[in-house]
């Protein structure tokens, strides 16, 4: 299995892709037949890329050419007959110190959580599963997102942790069982909108129906102007996007959607 951090090699946005596609650009600036303009035109476009990945606007082009567009579930029509909620994991940020560690909740996380908050209120107080496995000593992902589901009012008898998943796959494979011990059939699947084509696809190959639900896009933008300026998060979110198209093409490949 490939680690994280070798994918990110390959992951257009990235800082790792970013400094491999660096090194032909560079080596082609000590090209002598044509004093080294093909390697300054290839980091040139190269920064254009990053640049173009980085601001707001392209960020959010890029969320709505390559997600479906889901209606977020606002009354107990839109749930037809869900009976719980399933809250997909993010990652989270794991922090250590002197042989200590301390699990944090990540920005797109943790609008997944709002989001299965806002529909637990919605329907009236139904079970959500958390899902998500141990990247800390003190958390598990769906125990951090249970942590976080409690702080915003959800009461810790109604959510059901799910620790063993560490990817979608894993979600598709692990929840479906919990929902049948608990008697569960049709069920809200909240995660983000540009992960929201290849959950849905990988719990439908489960034999599940779910009803998906996503919180609004990552970024967030002030002025007008601002939403054509570099930012992090506008690179973050447009890497994201990047991510779960070639994790879609991956799961295809596999046979798993």
């Amino acid at each position: 299995m490939i680690s994280s951090s070798l994918k990110d090699f390959f992951l257009p946005g990235s800082i790792a892709f970013l400094l491999l596609s660096l090194v032909p650009g560079v080596l082609l600036l000590y090209r002598r037949r044509d004093g080294g303009r093909a390697g300054k035109i290839w980091i040139a476009l190269l920064v254009l890329l990053y640049w173009v990945l980085s601001t707001p606007i392209a960020a959010i082009a890029l969320v709505d050419l390559l997600s479906p567009d889901v209606p977020p579930v606002m009354s107990k029509a839109d749930a037809r007959g869900a009976t719980a909620i399933v809250l997909l994991g993010a990652g989270m940020n794991v922090h250590r110190s002197r042989g200590g560690s301390y699990g944090a909740p990540t920005r797109e996380g943790s609008l997944r959580v709002l989001e299965a908050a806002r529909i637990y209120r919605v329907l009236g107080g139904v079970p959500i599963i958390a899902t998500g496995g141990n990247r800390s000593s003190q958390y598990s992902e769906a125990g951090l997102m249970a942590h976080q589901l409690e702080q915003l009012g959800v009461p810790a008898d109604h959510i059901i942790k799910e620790e063993k998943s560490a990817n979608t796959r894993d979600h598709a494979m692990l929840v479906p069982p919990l929902l049948k011990q608990h008697g569960i059939e049709r069920f809200v699947l909240v995660t983000s909108q540009q992960h929201i084509a290849r959950a849905l696809a990988a719990f439908r190959a489960r034999g599940t129906s779910p009803v998906p639900s996503t919180p609004d896009v990552y970024v967030e933008s002030g002025d007008a102007f601002e939403l054509y300026l570099p930012s992090r998060v506008g690179l973050y979110v447009s890497e994201r996007v990047m991510y779960d198209l070639i994790g879609w093409m991956y799961y295809k490949a596999r046979g798993w959607v």
